[in-house]
């Protein structure tokens, strides 16, 4: 059994374990609830049609995009613990996070160990589950901004967040022959009513990869999960700088957001190290329910009349731009735009029916490592561009 096979098998038998145990440690449970234990899970079915112009090929597929199964708890009113797993579109089981949260009595702060995100960006901090499109911004993923094993420390206010790591790696790759990262975010939100959100937010990143690892690399697919890459960079080095900055702003049932990131890659063989950016901007409006905001993210959609209740649910609209740029004077790693319109139908709080269009825009660059072979031969062949254009439709549930 191999190590990555090894750790999916512990996380899912982390998971059962918590799952038979559940109603009998429930049912030892003293009057002054020592124990706490809940259940949480998310289903995303995604249906994608996308034509990629110049390669003159069709990106038709369904996928599950994300199943997961998780249990959380609290040990007293000091100490709580969160599991999640994963099953992929491939069958394989994964361990998507596994945390021990301290939070000492009178404190208003909290200290993290286990396999958590690095504290980075408004779109990745905000979960899957609520984020205004289906896929977070290019940026994120070209950085990869993930989860880590690591140690965390949290403080949040009325108006402020404030979060902080170091990581190894991830447990399903090398957790602790990775190389290292330290992370931190902080937010403020000058306005916060029930009408009302402004929020302000800043974050960095520095990574170092091992010598056991091959040098980092920034790519991305074109919006859709089912596409491979199509533009990269090619291997560069070993350390890398990331700054980030956003904002966002809630009015009523409407609301906008922003984000910009620069990365500043080591080069071993480049002449300077190179300098990318990335970035989006998107406004939306609800009817019938408005986007929430808590701690530092979005969070979950509030419909003000769901099916269950006798209602006709909520319907939102949004409208994203967004933009990534692996291209510096040293190296052409290429350029992505794109255009994401999207409508959604929540039903309840808890369910989602959306479709997204996208139109992605890419300017080719020199490096073929990592991208998909239809998109690579395009540019070998000398096409410097590329349009890929489609719809996902998804279809969502949690508890």
């Amino acid at each position: 059994m191999t190590k990555n096979n090894m750790s999916a098998a512990g996380g899912l038998a982390l998971i059962l374990a918590g799952l038979v145990a559940a109603p009998s440690l429930a049912a030892e449970s003293t009057s002054e609830s020592f124990l706490s234990l809940a259940l949480s899970g998310r289903a995303m079915l995604d249906y994608t049609n996308a034509h990629a112009q110049n390669a003159d090929f069709d990106l038709v597929d369904l996928e599950v995009r994300r199943l997961y199964l998780g249990l959380s708890g609290k040990l007293g009113d000091q100490f709580s613990f969160a599991v999640t797993g994963s099953l992929g579109d491939d069958g394989n089981v994964g361990l998507v996070g596994a945390t021990i949260d301290w939070k000492p009595k009178g404190s208003s702060f909290k200290f993290r160990v286990g396999q958590f995100k690095t504290p980075m960006s408004l779109d990745e901090s905000t979960s899957s589950k609520y984020t205004s499109v289906f896929e977070r911004a290019a940026f994120t993923d070209a950085v990869q901004i993930n989860r880590r094993l690591g140690f965390g420390i949290f403080n949040s206010g009325d108006n402020y967040t404030f979060s902080a790591g170091i990581f190894g790696g991830n447990l399903e790759q090398a957790p602790f022959d990775s190389g290292t990262a330290i992370a931190a975010r902080a937010t403020w939100t000058p306005v916060k009513s029930k009408d009302r959100v402004f929020h302000l937010g800043g974050s960095f990143r520095t990574r170092n990869q091992s010598q056991s690892q091959k040098d980092i690399r920034y790519r991305q697919r074109p919006f859709s999960h089912i596409s491979n890459r199509i533009i990269s960079t090619g291997r560069l080095g070993g350390k890398d700088l990331v700054l980030g900055f956003e904002s966002a702003f809630i009015y009523k049932n409407m609301w906008a957001a922003g984000e910009y990131s620069l990365t500043k890659a080591d080069c071993s063989t480049c002449a300077s190290n190179p300098v990318f950016d990335g970035y989006y901007l998107e406004t939306g409006i609800f009817f019938g329910g408005r986007k929430r905001y808590s701690k530092g993210s979005f969070s979950r959609p509030k419909v003000f009349k769901p099916v269950n209740e006798g209602g006709d649910g909520a319907l939102a609209f949004v409208v994203r731009y967004d933009g990534l740029d692996l291209n510096d004077a040293t190296i052409a790693g290429g350029r992505l735009d794109t255009i994401i319109l999207g409508v959604d139908w929540y039903p309840t709080d808890h369910t989602r029916l959306g479709i997204n269009y996208f139109n992605a825009n890419a300017t080719l660059g020199d490096s073929g490592s990592g991208l998909g072979s239809k998109f690579n031969k395009l540019r070998r062949s000398g096409v410097v561009g590329e349009d890929v254009e489609g719809v996902t439709i998804r279809l969502q549930y949690d508890f």
